[in-house]
């Protein structure tokens, strides 16, 4: 884009929600899901349930040439269970699914600290390769007026070779710190795309893509 200037174009903040996205969070929350209803289903079992037997079908009969359509149907018994005398096994069962789902709970609350963690250290990485990428620019332009000035000089036969060569090289360092900086902060955006959850696939989250560096 003319005139867009990467340097200057920051993120203070994210939504939490965007970390949602990343596979690990994503199939920790799966899994406190499926804890849940393993819960629910254990206590359903505690509880007397109430079945109910029997058919419905259809017949036919034929007689004196004519066909007559028979709709059927019948009650078996009334079953009643009663889970008292089990030996605790069902309570055992709730109490097991409920350490499960709180281990899973736990495990999702530590996947959405890290998270949350990856992505306020790549935010804090923008933030400092911005402002030291500003004060390198503003080195490099110094040394470069100053290196212009001692070639002025040096042609000018008022300072030696030895001067134009130090501010050649003084220059030089200056550019390099500044180049440092800019693949710094690139890799900074790649670590917070991927930290938000970037390439990030919800209709095959098995198989996350893999992120690429957000065009700067």
């Amino acid at each position: 884009m003319p005139g867009f200037d990467e340097a200057r174009f920051t993120i203070a903040t994210l939504p939490v929600q965007v970390v949602s996205q990343r596979p690990d969070v994503y199939n920790a929350e799966r899994e406190v899901a499926a804890a849940s209803a393993e819960v629910g289903n254990a206590q359903a079992q505690r509880w007397p349930r109430l079945s109910l037997t029997g058919t419905v079908g259809t017949a036919w009969s034929r007689a004196a040439g004519t066909t007559t359509d028979l709709s059927t149907w019948s009650f078996g018994p009334l079953a009643l269970s009663l889970p008292l005398l089990d030996g605790g096994r069902r309570t055992a069962q709730v109490d097991a699914a409920r350490a499960r789902y709180d281990e899973a709970v736990a495990v999702y609350q530590g996947h959405v600290r890290q998270a949350v963690s990856e992505v306020e250290q790549a935010l804090v990485r923008l933030q400092s390769t911005a402002e030291r990428a500003d004060s390198a620019r503003a080195a490099v332009q110094g040394y470069r007026t100053s290196f212009d000035a001692t070639e002025a000089r040096w042609r000018g036969g008022l300072a030696s070779l030895l001067e134009l060569e130090d501010a050649r090289r003084t220059l030089l360092a200056a550019q390099t710190t500044l180049v440092a900086l800019q693949h710094e902060r690139q890799s900074a955006w790649v670590a917070l795309y991927r930290a938000a959850g970037g390439g990030f696939d919800a209709a095959n989250p098995t198989a996350p893509n893999t992120p690429a560096a957000p065009a700067l």
